[in-house]
């Protein structure tokens, strides 16, 4: 298949996910072509670990006004001259029930339309429904190609977008989201959706790339975690929780790899504590250091919560990678992390509450190293189980071949729908 992937930046620091992605289809022989409508993350740029075999091309027509102007006329002229009355009726002639704000943005994607129609893809996958998802939708109508999208979570609790869910939403031929929690908030938020359309799998991860280092834990306990410094991570409560456990006099160290806004305000709240090297902020580090340092930590500690503006994590690739690395999990009862974290494989406990945080960690700190050891154990049989790349994007192909065989039957006697066929409204 010849598959363009539509996201809002390319590479992006904070989504490996979409790497393995694309990694993952291009490892099952497909053309991958990331269609970004940012730039590279500067911080990632040129790095080997997010190279991927296919094209990226930054979408056109989002740039200086005269510029894309005359990209976007251009673009339009393009299409109406390869598809006449056929593309007139989807661009002209506004279908029953469109919004408004949907009706005017596909004036917005001329440019960008004209590269995805240039790119002849058989697929098109968009993962976050947030600007991007807008781009995908007016693609897929215009020029009749199969779409689908991944949902974690900020783009289901704290999107401006969600309330042209019902339409966008209704063009995807199938929507993947990272646990059953959010599912029922898609299916709450655009209720005519197909609900066999709509299925949960966490993004995948390179469960491969990592080595276990099965160990009995040693002296201080380690904890680990990875992620960027924001709120919905919860690290300012596990500066408290290690807070609580120092005044215990508990023998231990919380080391956490990653940059961000809080880093300033954790710092000097460690200092406020007195914890000293007990509490190591590592900084930014690559794919390559974490496979060789991650596994050699005692716990995988993420202590996620929900951000005063209810922004969340829906299903961290970070905590699947730690148990991956075959490290006990800890993290909090919240959302649907409960589906990755199971009885056996670590721990979950109350979110936003230090206290209990410290009673987990102790909980962890106190296991035999034959307890430890079955943990970590477990905890890497169910990465390798239900979070491999392998596993994932085996599905997503399998979906994705499934809709083109459907798309393939319909009896259809021109290339462009006049009337959008998978638009649902709610």
């Amino acid at each position: 298949m010849r598959i363009g992937y539509i996201i809002s930046s390319f590479p992006a620091g904070s989504e490996t996910f979409v790497v393995n992605d694309i990694r993952g289809l291009e490892a099952l022989g497909h053309e991958v072509t990331a269609l970004a409508l940012g730039g590279a993350d500067p911080t990632v740029a040129g790095n080997p670990n997010y190279a991927i075999k296919g094209r990226i091309i930054r979408v056109k027509g989002l740039g200086l006004p005269l510029w894309r102007k005359v990209q976007k006329l251009t673009a339009r002229r393009r299409l109406r001259l390869k598809y006449g009355q056929l593309f007139a009726q989807g661009y002209d002639r506004r279908p029953v029930g469109m919004s408004d704000e949907l009706w005017t943005d596909r004036l917005t994607w001329d440019a960008a339309i004209n590269q995805i129609d240039a790119g002849k893809f058989d697929f098109l996958h968009v993962h976050f429904a947030m600007r991007q998802l807008l781009l995908g939708y007016h693609a897929a109508r215009l020029l009749d190609i199969p779409l689908s999208l991944t949902m974690a979570a900020h783009d289901i609790f704290v999107n401006p977008l969600a309330s042209l869910f019902p339409q966008t939403l209704g063009q995807c031929a199938f929507i993947v989201t990272v646990s059953d929690y959010n599912r029922q908030e898609i299916l709450r938020l655009a209720p005519a959706l197909d609900p066999t359309r709509l299925h949960v799998m966490a993004n995948g991860v390179d469960v491969d790339a990592f080595t276990p280092a099965y160990h009995d834990p040693g002296q201080p306990f380690a904890f680990a975690s990875t992620g960027r410094l924001v709120e919905i991570k919860g690290f300012h409560v596990l500066v408290e929780a290690a807070g609580i456990l120092a005044a215990r006099g508990r023998d231990f160290v919380v080391r956490i790899v990653g940059e961000g806004p809080l880093r300033h305000s954790m710092s000097k709240r460690i200092g406020q504590l007195g914890l000293g090297s007990r509490f190591e902020l590592l900084g930014r580090k690559d794919a390559t250091f974490l496979r060789d340092w991650l596994p050699r930590q005692d716990c995988f500690v993420l202590p996620c919560v929900i951000a005063k503006d209810g922004n969340r994590d829906g299903m961290p690739v970070a905590l699947r990678e730690g148990m991956a690395c075959g490290l006990p999990a800890l993290t909090t009862r919240l959302l649907g992390l409960h589906e990755a974290v199971v009885p056996g494989t670590g721990l979950l406990v109350e979110a936003g509450d230090p206290q209990a945080l410290a009673i987990g960690m102790e909980a962890i700190m106190d296991l035999s190293p034959a307890e430890h050891r079955a943990m970590a154990q477990a905890a890497r049989h169910k990465a390798q189980s239900e979070f491999s790349l392998v596993y994932q994007v085996g599905w997503l192909e399998t979906w994705m071949k499934q809709e083109i065989q459907r798309w393939e039957a319909r009896s259809c006697d021109h290339p462009l729908p006049a009337v959008p066929s998978r638009l649902q409204l709610g």
